[in-house]
């Protein structure tokens, strides 16, 4: 994945792919697909500790919530998108209870803001909220969600109450801002908001999301070589964070540079979005074979009866030449995803199936909502604004 919204909510856990269903079993056609990698299954001392005293009583909320944000965070350190199965099937029934604390709504929204229930995790952050209109984590939370729903107004107010509540999350608070202007018409005023460095006080993870910022909105401004050094650094930073990892690997093939990108892409246990990216830069047998394990991970996910990963499959028929195919599934995930990646999918389908209606229509968004964004325009042929 890529996209500075989806660095904030990666900020607060690691990314989640829901459990696959017993009934009809999925079958690679691939031999080398990877089912599971039992290598790192295993779970640590502290893990195992964790699960102990939740079996121990499951009704406790403590107990819940210690248990399901380690398993959040394994999901993302570990790529292990069954961590993030098991967080869910633990914080639920958390969520469900009567009194329900306010940490076991939030990370329960945050499975389901990963598995794309957008509204629902909308709902339960709108509850905590309600409950503790000072929960600054929340309240990032939930404008990292309508940061990449598109919903603007709601984002940047927000990103506002976080900024003037100050605290730890001021520094987060601004780039999310900068994040809205930019959406806004006010790209050179959004790049001004992060002009100035960081102060190396800052947890890692909050400097590598505000470089990650940073680096979007020089790309925005077609300042490549700018982006690159800012996603550089903030995966050096992040190393496990794939958002990152993909945003600079996007920014590399613009620029030219596939090979690197490819390398850059090579990771153990690769999401769909490195996958994807990895095989749009590969070659001969290598590349047919990447897209094999694409398709065979897409199918796994539509035999579940999910659709998450629209974004990797439009970008997958454009590497394939299937202009339709990538323009039914960039218009769907634009229905509910609205981030950088999303909109230049959209523009890049649109041209290639050379779907006037399509392009028209972007191009009234991208005017009406002062949406600025070089390569979209470039994409597009046209000039949305000054």
């Amino acid at each position: 994945m890529s996209g500075a919204a989806r660095v904030l909510a990666v900020l607060l856990v690691a990314a989640a792919v829901q459990t696959a269903a017993a009934t009809d079993r999925f079958v690679p056609a691939d031999p080398h697909f990877v089912v599971a990698d039992v290598r790192k299954a295993v779970p640590d001392t502290e893990l195992r500790e964790l699960i102990s005293r939740w079996r121990a009583d499951p009704a406790s909320d403590a107990a819940s919530v210690a248990l399901g944000e380690a398993f959040l965070e394994r999901a993302g350190k570990l790529r292990q998108p069954m961590y993030v199965g098991r967080a869910e099937a633990v914080l639920a029934p958390a969520a469900a209870r009567a009194g329900a604390s306010t940490a076991a709504l939030r990370l329960y929204a945050q499975t389901l803001q990963f598995r794309h229930d957008f509204p629902a995790a909308e709902y339960l952050l709108d509850k905590v909220l309600i409950a503790a209109p000072r929960d600054a984590a929340a309240r990032v939370q939930r404008a990292s969600l309508r940061l990449v729903r598109g919903e603007f107004t709601g984002a940047g107010a927000d990103c506002a109450q976080s900024l003037a509540a100050g605290g730890a999350e001021q520094a987060i608070a601004l780039a999310c801002l900068a994040q809205v202007q930019a959406a806004s018409g006010r790209l050179t005023q959004a790049q001004a908001l992060l002009a100035s460095t960081l102060p190396p006080a800052q947890l890692p993870a909050v400097r590598a999301y505000w470089l990650t910022v940073r680096g979007e909105l020089h790309e925005r401004a077609g300042a490549l070589d700018h982006a690159i050094a800012d996603y550089g650094a903030a995966l050096a930073l992040a190393p496990e964070n794939d958002a990152i990892r993909a945003s600079l690997a996007d920014a590399l093939v613009a620029r030219g540079d596939p090979h690197d990108a490819s390398e850059l892409l090579a990771v153990e246990r690769p999401g769909l979005g490195l996958l994807v990216r990895r095989a749009a830069c590969a070659r001969g047998a290598e590349r047919e074979t990447l897209r094999a394990q694409a398709r065979a991970l897409l199918e796994l996910e539509s035999a579940r009866g999910d659709a998450i990963h629209r974004r990797e499959a439009a970008l997958l028929a454009l590497d394939a030449g299937d202009a339709a195919r990538a323009l039914a599934e960039a218009e769907a995930n634009f229905k509910s995803q609205k981030e950088l990646v999303d909109v230049r999918i959209l523009a890049r389908a649109a041209v290639a199936a050379r779907d006037v209606e399509a392009r028209r229509w972007l191009t009234e968004w991208l005017r009406n909502t002062g949406y600025r964004d070089a390569v979209t325009e470039a994409i597009l042929g046209t000039t949305v604004g000054g």
